[in-house]
C-alpha cells in the first residue's frame, strides 16, 4: 500500500508538506498539483478513519430511517447524498426499528459529524438531547414534540385539505381517508387537514396498523366489503395508495365508476395507471436540498436558532375522480 514516503520519493517534497495537503491545510499550488499527480500514479488513498481520529471530524453524516424499505424516504436520501457528496461529505445509513435514541447512539459510536433522522414514535426530549450530545441533528419529514432541532417537512394539513377540497368539488359526501397509525406525525396532520376542511357529510378516517402495502390492502378490503361503501377515497402515503389500488382491483371495482381516488406520492405510478390517478405529490428534490443545506450549515459552524422548513405539496390532476352516481 502506498505511503507518504512513496509520494515524497516521486515529488521530492517534504513529509510535512505532504501531510499538510492531506489534512486540508494550505500548500503551494505547484506542490498541490505534484502531490495529486503522484497520488494518482501510486493509487494512494488517504485513510479517512485515521484522519478522523486526528481531526475529530469524520466528514460523514449519519442518516437514520424508520426502516430501509420506504420508497419516499430512500428517494429523498438519494438527493441528500448527492448534495453532501459534492461538499466532500459521505453518509452512513441505518434503520432505527422504532428506537430513535438507540439508533442515534449507534451512529455516534461511528463518529459521525451530524445526524439526519426520520423519527417514528415520540421520545423523551431530555434523553434524546443527552444521547445526541453536541452532534447537529436535522429532523426530516416529521417533528418530535419538545425537541429543538432543524426540521424539514411538508405542510401535511394542507395536503390533506387539498385532497378533501378536490373530492368535495366533484360532489362527494361519503369519503374515506386511508391513513397510517395515529402515532406517526405526518399521518395525524394529513388526517386532520382532511377532516377539518369540511364539505363532506360522511367522513371516515381508516387507520392502518403500519405504513405498508399489506396494511393498506387489508384496511381497504374491509372498507369495500361494508354495506355502506364510500364513493371516494384519499390515501395518505405511497404504500397505502398501492395497497388500496390492489384491494379495489381484487374487489372487481372500477375507478372512478365505482369509487373515486386520490393517491399520495406516486407521480410515476399515475403515469402508468388507467385511468391516470389524481395525486398529492411531495417536493422530493426540495426536501433533499433543504435538508442537506441545513446540515452543511451546521457542520460549518452555524449556531443560529433551529429552523423549521415547511414545503408545499402539489395536486397533480388525473382521471380518477368523477361525480358520485
Amino acid at each position: 500500500m502506498p505511503t507518504y514516503k512513496d509520494i515524497q520519493r516521486l515529488t521530492g517534497l517534504s513529509l510535512s508538506t505532504i501531510s499538510k495537503y492531506f489534512n486540508d491545510l494550505p500548500v503551494r499550488e505547484a506542490n498541490r498539483l505534484a502531490i495529486e499527480e503522484a497520488s494518482a500514479a501510486l493509487g494512494f488513498r488517504r485513510n479517512a478513519f485515521a484522519r478522523g481520529l486526528r481531526t475529530k471530524r469524520s466528514r460523514v453524516v449519519g442518516i437514520l430511517l424508520p426502516e430501509l424499505d420506504n420508497a419516499f424516504h430512500m428517494s429523498i436520501i438519494a438527493g441528500v447524498e448527492s448534495a453532501l457528496w459534492k461538499e466532500g461529505v459521505g453518509i452512513l445509513v441505518r434503520a432505527a426499528h422504532d428506537d430513535l435514541v438507540t439508533g442515534i447512539g449507534s451512529l455516534r459510536e461511528q463518529m459521525v459529524d451530524g445526524i439526519i433522522a426520520v423519527p417514528t414514535n415520540a421520545v423523551d426530549p431530555e434523553t434524546l438531547t443527552t444521547v445526541l450530545g453536541d452532534v447537529p441533528l436535522v429532523l426530516l419529514d416529521r417533528r418530535i414534540d419538545g425537541v429543538v432541532a432543524d426540521t424539514v417537512t411538508i405542510d401535511n394539513e394542507a395536503a390533506g385539505a387539498r385532497a378533501a377540497e378536490c373530492l368535495s368539488a366533484f360532489g362527494h359526501r361519503s369519503v374515506v381517508a386511508l391513513v397510517g397509525p395515529d402515532s406517526v406525525w405526518t399521518m395525524r396532520g394529513r388526517a386532520r387537514g382532511f377532516v377539518d376542511t369540511g364539505g363532506h357529510g360522511d367522513v371516515t378516517i381508516l387507520t392502518t396498523t403500519n405504513l405498508t402495502v399489506a396494511a393498506g390492502h387489508l384496511a381497504m378490503a374491509q372498507a369495500l366489503a361494508s354495506r355502506r361503501r364510500p364513493t371516494a377515497l384519499f390515501c395518505a402515503n405511497y404504500e397505502l395508495t398501492l395497497g388500496a389500488l390492489l384491494a379495489i382491483t381484487n374487489a372487481g371495482l372500477s375507478i372512478p365508476e365505482d369509487i373515486s381516488f386520490v393517491g399520495f406520492d406516486g407521480e410515476e405510478l399515475a403515469e402508468i395507471t388507467k385511468p391516470r390517478l389524481w395525486m398529492i405529490v411531495q417536493p422530493i428534490e426540495d426536501l433533499a436540498a433543504r435538508t442537506a443545506e441545513l446540515m452543511l450549515a451546521r457542520l460549518a459552524g452555524d449556531t443560529s436558532p433551529a429552523r423549521k422548513v415547511v414545503l408545499p405539496t402539489r395536486l397533480v390532476p388525473g382521471d380518477s375522480i368523477s361525480p358520485p352516481a
